[in-house]
């Protein structure tokens, strides 16, 4: 017997529930016999599991829908005691298959069965045991069994340790790195990286790269960072473009220069600001305060004081010689901002000499105070009693109250000449009814 023309036939090998398995060659085919809507929803519920594995990369498989010829055929494998996997479980539990289910082979799954698999021999017709034996032998059978069982997953977990995959660690917090490594059985070691453009304790580098399986008790490494602080070394006695050098090696910013008269030679470095010894972070800025050599005369040119930090413009005078008078003055301008200087830049001053600096400071700004809200009218009661004129006949009437609170509808629909309206209503302050005829007052009162 052929199968659809493609699969000839070698032996038949079970038949149950209107399904017939044969052993074709090359492989196994599942023959469902469709006839009720409960065989067809069988079969779609197993072609759906057999989706499933497939989509998984877990399962080979031809799968026929024509009419009458509804099987699936699996391509011969070598079967292994290997688990399946637990996404092929999570995948079939929905459409009812387990592990019961499943034939394994060393590479994915060989085939799944529409019935729980069973091992040889297991449908043979047991012995006739006398009354009483399973009485007494089963407590040892049991415990016996269990013993096996326990042995067989204890020896299969040390031989086929489970694996898992190495999350993406880089630039995660090492509270949240050890967050992801804490129930994967992987071991974690540590080592201390430097990178001050970076937050602390962040991870820099992992070994091995992310979505590596590894079994359990195998070790993940991680660089954490530490971003020390790079002190700024002494630059005094270095030329200027040496100095320059210097800084930009080290990562920091140079923010600017000036100038002063000084008994070293021209474009020799006299200090720097912030001060040799200071840890400072990637890309901070650094000035320089550089000799202009020394002239005749012994006033020296007042570098430009303005738009520097009162700080960075204190460093500068009291190098140069100078005396700060310093006056605080209230701006919208940044705190400790420079805003003007006296005498003006490139000014000759002696040293000795004295150097007015105004520096914003914050002011308050004093806000009037608001007068307390007046207070809301109180509620009062008030009664209406109308009767609807003639005119209002079949026209559309609407009838309102007009308070502190707006405009209120108390009655709305088609008019009908001599209809009593009366009712007893709140108001707040002064009140008034207004009846609307086609949407136009026709008649305004106060209670």
């Amino acid at each position: 017997m052929i199968l659809d023309d493609r699969y000839p036939v070698l032996e038949t090998l079970e038949e149950r529930e209107g399904i017939t398995l044969y052993r074709v060659e090359g492989g196994r085919v599942y023959f469902f016999q469709v006839h009720t809507p409960e065989e067809r929803e069988r079969f779609y519920r197993y072609r759906a599991a057999l989706k499933r594995l497939m989509d998984l990369g877990l399962l080979e498989a031809q799968v026929s829908l024509k009419p009458g010829r509804h099987y699936a055929f699996f391509p011969e494998k070598p079967l292994s005691r290997k688990p399946p996997p637990k996404a092929a479980l999570e995948a079939l539990a929905p459409l009812g298959f387990g592990r019961e289910h499943l034939a394994m082979a060393e590479e994915g799954v060989a085939y799944l069965s529409p019935w729980p698999l069973s091992p040889r021999g297991a449908r043979e017709r047991p012995h006739r045991l006398r009354p009483g034996f399973l009485v007494g032998v089963a407590p040892g059978l049991l415990l016996g069994a269990l013993g096996l069982w326990l042995l067989s997953q204890g020896l299969y977990r040390y031989f086929n340790p489970p694996e898992y995959a190495v999350p993406e660690l880089v630039g995660k917090s090492a509270r949240e790195a050890f967050l992801l490594l804490k129930d994967t059985g992987l071991r974690l070691e540590v080592a201390e990286g430097n990178d001050p453009s970076k937050p602390k304790e962040v991870v820099l580098a992992q070994e091995p790269p992310p979505g590596t399986r590894l079994r359990e008790g195998r070790t993940v490494r991680l660089v954490l960072n530490q971003a020390r602080l790079n002190p700024l070394p002494d630059l005094a006695g270095l030329r200027q473009e040496e100095a320059e050098a210097r800084v930009r090696e080290l990562g920091l910013r140079l923010e600017g220069t000036a100038q002063i008269e000084s008994a070293e030679p021209l474009g020799v470095i006299l200090a720097s600001s912030p001060p040799p010894g200071t840890p400072l972070a990637l890309g901070s800025g650094v000035r320089l305060l550089v000799s202009a050599g020394q002239s005749q005369g012994h006033a020296s040119p007042l570098p430009k004081l303005t738009g520097l930090t009162r700080e960075e413009a204190l460093f500068l005078v009291n190098a140069a010689g100078l005396q700060a008078q310093v006056e605080e003055v209230p701006s919208g301008a940044p705190a400790g901002l420079v805003l003007a200087q006296d005498p003006a830049p490139g000014t000759p001053i002696p040293p000795g000499s004295g150097v007015r600096l105004r520096v914003a400071v914050q002011g308050e700004v004093q806000l009037p105070t608001t007068p307390p809200p007046p207070p809301e009218p109180a509620f009062r009661e008030v009664a209406l009693s109308l009767d609807l004129p003639p005119e209002a006949e079949g026209r559309p009437v609407r009838l309102t109250l007009l308070d502190a609170r707006g405009e209120q509808v108390l009655y709305e629909g088609l008019g009908q000449a001599g209809l009593h309206l009366e009712g007893t209503y709140r108001a707040q302050g002064e009140a008034r009814f207004r009846l609307y005829l086609d949407g136009e007052v026709l008649q305004e009162w106060s209670p």
